[in-house]
């Protein structure tokens, strides 16, 4: 690991190396650091009888992870990080919706863990980590609806919609009906 630091600091100097440094101190287990240390590579990847530094992730892949490290100290080292609620407040517009869905995550604090460690790891700069994260608001919400509808009773209202909307159905049953399915378009 320490030649990828001295090689990290020819290219970006010796407080990026500290910063890398600091991180890898305060967060051992993380994925980033497993691979600038070289652990957790697939067995396929060493050679047989080999030992951990037989084989595992290439020098360029390591020093790539390092140099990623150094520019995105801040979500790690920063006290107060970009969490991922802030991402989430701005894709998110509506500000009851937002305020229900922190409490949520709040009761839910494994699931906010899981989000913050990829908003920690990922940054959220890219495209792929951006549609994920958003796929993961999109099924949160959904999750939140499902027991805040079965936790609240309904009203008389949505009683009468549900009991209509079975009705159509039956009798479109009993006509044999084609029901088309819905579709999404993409």
């Amino acid at each position: 690991m320490y030649g990828i630091l001295s090689l990290l600091k020819s290219l970006k100097g010796k407080d990026a190396m500290r910063r890398v440094l600091e991180i890898t101190k305060r967060y051992p287990d993380s994925r980033p650091v497993k691979i600038l240390r070289n652990e957790g590579a697939p067995s396929r990847w060493y050679k047989k009888g080999g030992k951990q530094g037989s084989g595992g992730f290439s020098d360029e892949s390591r020093l790539a992870q390092a140099v990623q490290l150094a520019e995105g100290s801040d979500r790690y080292l920063n006290p107060y990080p970009g969490t991922f609620m802030n991402y989430v407040r701005h894709k998110v517009k509506d500000r009851q919706m937002f305020g229900d869905l922190a409490n949520w995550y709040r009761l839910n604090p494994e699931k906010m863990r899981v989000m913050n460690e990829w908003h920690q790891e990922m940054g959220s700069k890219g495209w792929w980590s951006q549609g994920f994260m958003d796929n993961m608001i999109k099924d949160d919400i959904a999750e939140m609806a499902k027991t805040n509808f079965t936790l609240r009773q309904l009203t008389d209202q949505e009683k009468y919609l549900l009991a209509v909307a079975k009705q159509r159905r039956q009798k479109a049953l009993q006509e044999q009906a084609k029901i088309l399915p819905f579709r999404r378009r993409d």
